[in-house]
């Protein structure tokens, strides 16, 4: 800036020691490095003091115009200086409007940036688990009694998970085609002669003594959400018949273990 300044001091210097014949023609060309010196001051981020600056560099320059200007010039030539620094201003105007839009658009571009960054994802919160489909089931004391006696006798030994999904598989049957339609007759059903559920018929089911964990359990498996994907058959490989494994092995899908059980359904 200093070295724009003493160009401008040194040329302004030089045109008051020249004919006034010039006087016209080197007030154009000092209004002109003007302009040009401040365009370039504010287009680059030198300006310092914005607006006003421009403001009083242009009273500047009118100032020096008519210091130049020779006694006895015409009116029509002192018209052409104002019309000149008046288009020196516009100028000067135009070029910090467009660098005033392009900084509002700097600006709103970061404050879109800022809001899409505070949005955290929502499409977890509007998930919801799936629906219990044991709600239509009518489970009558006789059938709610069986439930809790085969759950105790199968899964006595599981966690609180491991006896829901036991309970689960029960109920999965009652809703399925292939076996009885309530939830005693599908504990007790048989298959070729062969109970489905072992401790109906090693006498277990009867002996057991029913925990309150395994009430909880029953509780939740008929209540709340379904863990057990469908499952319609579990069996506890280490303690099974391996005739009996190869049989579900071949014959159905597996789904997933868990506990000392594996849990399958058909194919």
């Amino acid at each position: 800036m200093l070295a724009i300044q003493n160009l401008l001091k040194n040329v302004y210097c030089g045109i008051k020691n020249i004919s006034k014949k010039s006087y016209r023609n080197c007030a154009v060309l000092v209004s002109g490095c003007s302009v040009f010196a401040m365009v370039s001051l504010n287009t680059n981020g030198f300006g310092g003091a914005g607006k006003n600056r421009s403001v009083v560099e242009c009273g500047s320059v009118k100032a020096m115009e008519e210091d130049i200007k020779p006694e006895g010039e015409s009116q029509e030539s002192l018209n052409d200086g104002k019309g000149f620094a008046f288009s020196c201003k516009q100028a000067i105007e135009t070029e910090q409007s467009k660098i005033k839009e392009s900084e509002k658009a700097r600006i709103k571009k970061k404050e879109v940036v800022a809001v899409c960054a505070s949005i955290e994802p929502t499409h977890n919160e509007m998930q919801r688990p799936p629906l219990n489909p044991y709600g239509d089931i009518p489970i009558s004391d006789e059938d709610y009694e069986a439930l809790l006696r085969i759950v105790q006798a199968e899964a006595g030994g599981e966690d609180e998970q491991g006896r829901i999904l036991v309970a689960e598989v029960i109920l999965n049957r009652v809703l399925a085609k292939e076996f009885a339609s309530t939830v005693y007759e599908v504990i007790f059903e048989r298959s070729g002669g062969s109970p489905q559920f072992a401790p109906t018929a090693d006498g277990r089911y009867y002996s057991v003594e029913v925990t309150e964990g395994t009430v909880e359990a029953v509780e939740k498996a008929i209540h709340e959400e379904d863990l057990s994907q469908g499952a319609l058959f579990f069996s506890a490989r280490r303690k099974a018949n391996p005739y009996d494994m190869e049989w579900f092995d071949r014959n159905l899908t597996w789904l997933f273990q868990y506990g000392g059980h594996e849990f399958y359904t058909l194919p």
